[in-house]
């Protein structure tokens, strides 16, 4: 047997899709017969042989909209041609936000996780489907800029800036790497919440993924209290946010600020920022160029409407989200620098519940934040909640680090394969999460969130 995966169907249009056709040839292929608007539907599917990125494994399932007036329909296509990968093609007039008719969208394949496709509407509007545009926020304002942050989903990426590992303490890329692409690139991809931990070192910040060794024996036998590796630099993430925004107008970004570590030593680790630290973090952080300012900031940033912050056409609006135990920003902070007060907002006015799982169980996982969801949302005005879908990755897994799909990068596909085909049938139109955050973000987590606003 060669290699098989899974790809989530989700029905967000108001027309019921009827298989008319299905076809594969030395594969496992049983696509559904037919998927009811508002359902979703999970399918297995296996390459008999594994011959390389090039090979005569293929399958295809067409999908008709069934009462859609303007006749549409899609294929699923597996294909083996420059390696193994999941296709959307639009047929007949479908079409979506970015992707016009005729279009070819690429879904990707993971071996044992999952990929998705989702297209969603009311059959009047375009609808909006995996590969949506960069500036996705602003092409769909119109829907969502009425809305509070209470009432819309947001991608959300865990520890953002450990895109890349820049100095190993203990750790290296195999257990502290949580994300495939830098701050730039996950915007593309859509995200617009950034854990960000930053970590004060040689003079300047980075971010940083670290814990104390309590649970390491190794780091403690040779005396130090603190194993893991820094990110990326803070100005690099700056560059990024500001090569985006001058690109791409009026997208809300945030940035939450967490687990800030002072200067790292083998022993006598700072697990806090002192408070003329935190001053040269808020002075690494002005440098983004549309943090947002006005003179009356709300006191509940989640109880006003998005077009508060961004509206058609406008700049985008960047906030930074600090804990409630650190210091405000001094106003000036230089002759030439002036701090925007109204950017920089401690926790307790952008509020959210919600916990990760902290299980290698990718079923208790999703059942965890599931039961989450259900307790925490049973309003849409419920504070912000934010449903985190990573896979904690037990010893066993850390230590093996010659296989790639036990990384927490390898492990993120088994948690993504159960965010696409768990969470959807178990929201309502009152519950649903504010934030999805996941490790390896890509676009398909920001068309889900699409789906759901």
């Amino acid at each position: 047997a060669g290699p098989g995966g899974y790809v989530t169907l989700i029905n967000a249009s108001p027309y019921d899709w009827k298989l008319t056709y299905s076809h594969s040839y030395q594969m496992d292929w049983q696509p559904a017969a037919l998927i009811p608007a508002g359902e979703s539907h999970e399918q297995y599917l296996e390459w008999w042989y594994h011959r390389g990125d090039i090979g005569d494994c293929a399958a295809e399932a067409t999908y008709e909209l069934v009462g859609s007036p303007r006749k549409e329909a899609f294929q699923l296509k597996a294909t083996q041609s420059a390696g193994k990968d999941l296709q959307i093609q639009y047929l007949d007039n479908l079409s979506s936000l970015n992707n016009p008719e005729n279009s070819l969208i690429p879904l990707g394949f993971e071996h044992d996780g999952g990929v998705s496709f989702i297209l969603s509407g009311d059959g009047t509007k375009p609808y909006v489907s995996s590969n949506p545009p960069p500036g996705w926020m602003q092409a769909t304002l119109s829907t969502i800029g009425p809305k509070t942050l209470r009432e819309i989903s947001l991608p959300a990426s865990h520890d953002a800036g450990m895109s890349e590992i820049t100095q190993e303490w203990g750790g290296i890329k195999h257990n502290t790497q949580t994300q495939s692409k830098p701050i730039g690139g996950q915007l593309i991809d859509g995200a617009r919440w950034f854990d960000i931990r930053p970590v004060h070192s040689d003079g300047g910040f980075h971010t940083g993924h670290f814990s104390e060794t309590w649970s390491n024996w190794f780091m403690k036998l040779i005396g130090a209290d603190v194993v893991g590796a820094k990110g990326r630099k803070i100005a690099d993430i700056v560059a990024d946010i500001n090569s985006f925004t001058s690109k791409h107008e009026g997208e809300l970004i945030i940035l939450d600020l967490s687990h800030e570590m002072g200067d790292i030593k083998y022993w006598g680790t700072e697990w806090k920022l002192s408070i003329e630290k935190w001053e040269y973090l808020y002075e690494a952080l002005a440098e983004i160029n549309d943090l947002w300012t006005v003179g009356n900031p709300p006191q509940d940033y989640t109880s006003v409407p998005l077009s508060t912050f961004i509206q058609p056409g406008s700049k985008s609006a960047v906030l930074v989200r600090i804990p409630g135990h650190a210091p405000l920003p001094r106003q000036t902070i230089s002759e030439y620098k002036v701090i925007p007060l109204s950017a920089f907002i401690q926790d307790s006015r952008l509020p959210f519940e919600g916990t990760y799982s902290d299980t290698d169980n990718p079923d208790h996982l999703a059942t965890d934040q599931v039961s989450k969801l259900h307790s925490m949302r049973v309003a849409s005005q419920s504070m912000m909640q934010r449903s985190t879908w990573t896979i904690t990755v037990g010893l066993a897994k850390n230590l093996d680090i010659a296989n790639k799909g036990n990384s927490i990068i390898g492990q993120a596909v088994r948690a993504h394969r159960k965010l696409f085909s768990t969470l959807w049938p178990a929201m309502s139109k009152t519950s649903y999460p504010n934030l999805i955050e996941v490790d390896d973000i890509n676009s398909q987590v920001t068309a889900l969130c699409m789906g759901i606003n």
